[in-house]
């Protein structure tokens, strides 16, 4: 990767980034009635009060996560030395697990009773993942409250499920709301990966470049024999890094278009985005070099 191509795909990622703020301030917009949003409202069980907002909902928790992948980028943006070969990595990672979570909630093969389904256990699984850790660090006040919360949440999709299966092992991957199981972690980005990417394993490479491996950081490490050592120095190969910048482009691409296609809102600035920086939304050819 020479300088000049570096500088465009740090550029490509930022205006990406910039592209989905704009985005973003105009999913609060009023919901057309054609949209996926509002029809799927209409076709709701009767439990729910005001559906409209039940809907919304769900679309703001994907905003908020879209945008959370976008903050990524621009810190993907900011890796310029040798610090990138590792962390890049995990930055990687964490866009994938946010556009993951987009994917569940934002699936166009789920019914809306389904979309349901998967919004209360996110957020419910959301709540009970932070009571827990505030409990094992010994803050029991903040996990009472939670409790609380996750209780109030849990009441709420009761209205709708009555079969909700929670709280009968040890963590959320057996939980059930609805018929809807929990989606993990690795479950939601692997299926994110090969709906909107083309990509098997997705969740299971990006885990092996983040935990700790010797076969992967000596994949990425070079060594020189000194007079009485070896010496092992950190490598940025341009192709994985092309790969990288590429995966992540195209993580949130995907991702902000289910946002965008779930609200009605014309994807116009994505599609102008993907114009100008179309090297970015090739990351399969360099799939190669990442793996």
């Amino acid at each position: 990767m020479t300088p000049e191509s570096y500088e465009d795909a740090v550029a490509g990622m930022l205006d990406l980034a910039t592209t989905w703020d704009a985005l973003a301030f105009r999913c609060g917009d009023a919901t057309p009635k054609f949209s996926q949003c509002a029809v799927e409202a209409k076709a709701l069980p009767t439990s729910i009060e005001v559906p409209v907002q039940l809907t919304r909902a769900i679309a703001g928790d994907a905003v908020s996560y879209v945008s959370a992948a976008s903050q990524h980028l621009r810190a993907l943006a900011t890796l310029l030395g040798p610090e990138i070969v590792l962390t890049g990595w995990s930055v990687i990672r964490a866009t994938a697990e946010y556009c993951g979570r987009v994917n569940w909630l934002l699936n166009p093969g789920a019914t809306p009773t389904d979309r349901v389904a998967r919004f209360y256990m996110e957020r419910i699984v959301s709540i009970h993942m932070t009571r827990m850790a505030t409990d094992k660090i010994g803050q029991k006040q903040a996990s009472k409250q939670y409790k609380q919360k996750r209780q109030q949440v849990l009441n709420e999709a009761r209205q709708v499920f009555r079969d909700i299966t929670l709280f009968d092992n040890d963590g959320p991957n057996g939980w059930v709301v609805g018929d809807q199981p929990y989606a993990s972690l690795s479950s939601a980005v692997n299926t994110f990966g090969k709906e909107q990417l083309n990509a098997d394993g997705l969740y299971d490479m990006l885990s092996g470049f983040t935990h700790p491996s010797l076969i992967r950081l000596g994949a990425q490490t070079t060594t020189v024999r000194l007079e009485d050592r070896l010496h092992h120095a950190f490598v940025a190969d341009p192709g994985v890094l092309r790969w990288q910048f590429a995966l992540a482009c195209a993580c949130v691409y995907r991702a902000a278009h289910l946002v965008t296609s779930y609200l009605g809102m014309d994807a116009t600035p994505l599609e102008e985005w993907a114009d100008h920086h179309s090297a970015l939304l090739s990351w399969s050819s360099h799939a190669s070099n990442g793996t």
